[in-house]
């Protein structure tokens, strides 16, 4: 079975003019840092309302657009996707999204494939995005594939609703 490291953070930006050139900084240091490009994006602005994500190539400079022109940006999500994906939101070797908008909690999530990235450096993540973000609770799990999404959510997010039960394989660190 697949597994995910999966970090997830309850968030507020430090500095809410220069938050969104952060995270897009970082997001691409991330791809130098371990040498792959993300394949898609997905983002939500004044201008820009997708339903689903898109083709790096096509999207990018629409994305940078918008953060240029500090325009209200909800969310921000990059992914590592192979050729033949059926759904995003499983099929991903690497999920990095940060939400700000105003129907959620600010959170941020980095979710990498496990072993598909050698070494993969969450704490150096955590202490990075810190530069711009304050974090309030941070989780960094071993999970199934098909549980982070909603392990995330309904844990992390959202605990005030009783959680399922959830197969965390391995609990990396907390706070």
């Amino acid at each position: 079975m697949r597994e995910m490291i999966s970090l997830f953070a309850i968030c507020t930006p430090i500095d809410t003019d220069t938050v969104w050139a952060d995270w897009y900084r970082f997001c691409m240091d991330q791809e130098q840092k371990y040498g792959c490009a993300f394949t898609h994006v997905s983002c939500e602005t004044e201008s820009l309302h997708p339903n689903g994500i898109r083709t790096r190539n096509r999207y990018l400079k629409k994305v940078t657009a918008c953060i240029e022109n500090r325009e209200d940006i909800s969310f921000i999500e990059f992914y590592l996707l192979p050729d033949e994906f059926r759904q995003a939101a499983f099929d991903f070797k690497i999920y990095m999204a940060l939400s700000l908008g105003k129907h959620t909690k600010p959170h941020l999530e980095i979710t990498v494939e496990n072993h598909f990235l050698k070494n993969f450096e969450y704490q150096y993540c955590l202490d990075t995005v810190r530069k711009f973000l304050t974090v309030t609770k941070a989780e960094v799990n071993l999970l199934p594939y098909n549980q982070t999404f909603n392990y995330n959510m309904n844990c992390i997010l959202s605990p005030a609703d009783p959680p399922e039960k959830y197969n965390v394989i391995r609990r990396l660190f907390a706070e």
